[in-house]
């Protein structure tokens, strides 16, 4: 095994509290939560020693001290036994993995779920204005399945969807506002015929833009006065669409309106407070933050951390604010997809979050000693000690860590309606 340079060999007689450290053996051969940490007590020392290991790697520039002085001779390694309490806290792991098995199955049953939204709403895309009743039934269709899943007595885990899952990225906006609506819809206890009007608004709440040319929509330069009237255009185009698709009254408020702020800084009518329906105002914000996270010049999106940071910090009285709060719980304040790096000094991805438990999410942490398919998934709420100390964007992160971590060039979600005993993994 190669050995990083910002680590030394030390005999196992020289551990002491304060050291981070490398264990060079299986993840399942041990009972901590990860190869590499900070020793915090004697104990964990004490179970170290009973590993059967001669050295330890540690990282001087992340230790809080230096080793104890090495012993005259090596060390022979204490012999191999398990205590109760590490009986225990190898049973607790065995329970971990199998959790993160079902959290894994959960992902691919997302991502198969995911794909297929992703071709429905295209064919619904493609069918618009050839079969527009077959479209705005598929349409309807593809929301009532999400619906039923999300009105099961079960908690909703919300995944950060691997961006090449889909490959259909020109669709991913409508569903990712779509889901999160609906969800939201959902939190704010509104009925499931409300919840289904959203989620269909959501749908088609960008139809207008299929009268502005690629070229405007697609430019990632700065749009020129006309270009961005044109663009502004887009919500009276979709009104007008959606009148001779038939679609409910809400839903063409919701077309029309999605880009109205409650404090009158919206557009096409500059309309304020209770004259924006509920329904719309629920969708502007989560329309904004998918736009803030998704920008068509990759560069300029936001991390979906600084997203909901801009939302409420710069631009709160745009938006509803019984939404925006509640979009915010249910969202956490480290949104899937958010990079951060742990109190144990780890670098990790939120990859999913409880709606429940929105401060406590699951983080795929970075750990050269096990291998990027078996990559271990913390749940923050299991592990008291361990929380998140800071986040980055993913340009900030080492190549090594940017490779295994792989983040999303785009933010796609997808919830799942069954997570295994409060989402645990």
């Amino acid at each position: 095994m190669s050995q990083p340079e910002d680590y030394l060999d030390i005999d196992i007689a020289q551990l002491r509290v304060g050291l981070y450290i490398t264990l060079d053996m299986h993840w399942m051969d041990h009972p901590f939560v990860t190869n590499t940490f900070k020793i915090k007590d004697e104990e964990q020392i004490k179970t170290i020693r009973h590993l059967g290991l001669k050295k330890i790697r540690y990282c001087p520039a992340k230790s809080s001290g230096k080793p104890l002085d090495p012993p005259k001779q090596a060390s022979a390694p204490a012999p191999v036994q398990v205590s109760p309490e590490e009986q225990a806290a190898m049973q607790a792991k065995k329970e971990r993995v199998e959790r993160l098995s079902r959290h894994r199955q959960s992902v691919m049953k997302c991502e198969k779920q995911l794909l297929e939204a992703t071709r429905a709403l295209k064919a619904v895309s493609h069918n618009l204005f050839s079969r527009p009743q077959e479209s705005v039934r598929a349409a309807q269709d593809l929301v009532d399945k999400m619906i039923d899943s999300l009105l099961n007595e079960k908690d909703i885990a919300i995944h950060a969807m691997n961006d090449k899952v889909a490959g259909e990225d020109v669709y991913h906006h409508s569903l990712n506002v779509s889901i999160l609506a609906m969800i939201l819809a959902k939190e704010m206890g509104l009925s499931k015929e409300e919840i289904s009007l959203v989620g269909l608004g959501a749908v088609f709440h960008d139809i207008g833009k299929s009268q502005i040319p690629d070229r405007i929509l697609r430019k990632t330069e700065p749009l020129t006065k006309p270009e961005q009237n044109f663009l502004d255009q887009h919500p009276s185009y979709g009104k007008e669409i959606a009148l001779s698709l038939r679609l409910p009254l809400p839903v063409q408020e919701i077309i029309l309106y999605h880009h109205e702020h409650v404090d009158g800084s919206g557009y096409p009518h500059g309309l304020r407070e209770s004259a924006i329906s509920q329904l719309t105002r629920i969708i502007t914000v989560v329309n904004t933050f998918d736009n803030l996270c998704n920008h068509v010049n990759i560069a300029k999106s936001l991390t979906p951390y600084e997203a909901i940071s801009t939302m409420f910090a710069k631009q709160r009285a745009m938006f509803d604010q019984a939404a925006l709060t509640l979009f915010i719980r249910s969202m956490g304040v480290y949104p899937p997809g958010t990079i951060v790096k742990l109190s144990n000094d780890l670098w990790g991805i939120v990859v999913s979050i409880n709606v429940k438990k929105p401060l406590k999410p699951n983080v795929l942490v970075y750990d050269p000693e096990v291998p990027k398919q078996e990559a271990i998934v913390i749940d923050l709420d299991e592990q008291p000690d361990i929380s998140i100390s800071k986040t980055f964007r993913p340009a900030q992160l080492p190549r090594d860590v940017f490779d295994y971590l792989s983040p999303r060039t785009r933010i796609t979600y997808y919830f799942d309606d069954a997570p295994d005993s409060q989402n645990k993994a």
